[in-house]
């Protein structure tokens, strides 16, 4: 990618700018990681029943079979939000990145985390 980059920037601002992508998708995946773990102990503690036919819950692929709200947000953190932050800092469009991808993802969670306990 540096390649394709150093063809109109120099290889410094290059290497900073995808350093600086990498920091985003790590943060944005640390903050749905969280948001798994929460769902997961929902059904760990019998809030959700595993579906039949699933190996294990929540399970990313099986969007169309999600059965609660809080599978729902997790879906949309993971195919959407996560997506556009990613989208966002590696085409240097931090205004993207930050209120289509990072605030939505974020909030997501907050949701996520207030239903969990509401269901508890």
């Amino acid at each position: 990618m540096l390649k394709v980059c150093t063809n109109c920037h120099s290889a410094s601002y290059a290497q900073t700018q995808l350093a600086e992508g990498d920091k985003v998708i790590k943060e944005a995946d640390r903050v749905l990681a969280e948001a798994i773990r929460v769902v997961q102990g929902l059904y760990r503690d019998g809030k959700l029943k595993k579906p039949a036919g699933w190996d294990f819950a929540p399970d990313l692929l099986q969007f169309y079979e999600a059965k609660s709200s809080v599978e729902q947000d997790l879906y949309l953190m993971f195919m959407e939000y996560r997506m556009r932050a990613f989208q966002g800092a590696f085409h240097a469009n931090p205004d993207y990145m930050h209120w289509y991808g990072w605030a939505p993802l974020k909030e997501t969670l907050a949701r996520i985390k207030e239903e969990a306990a509401a269901m508890k």
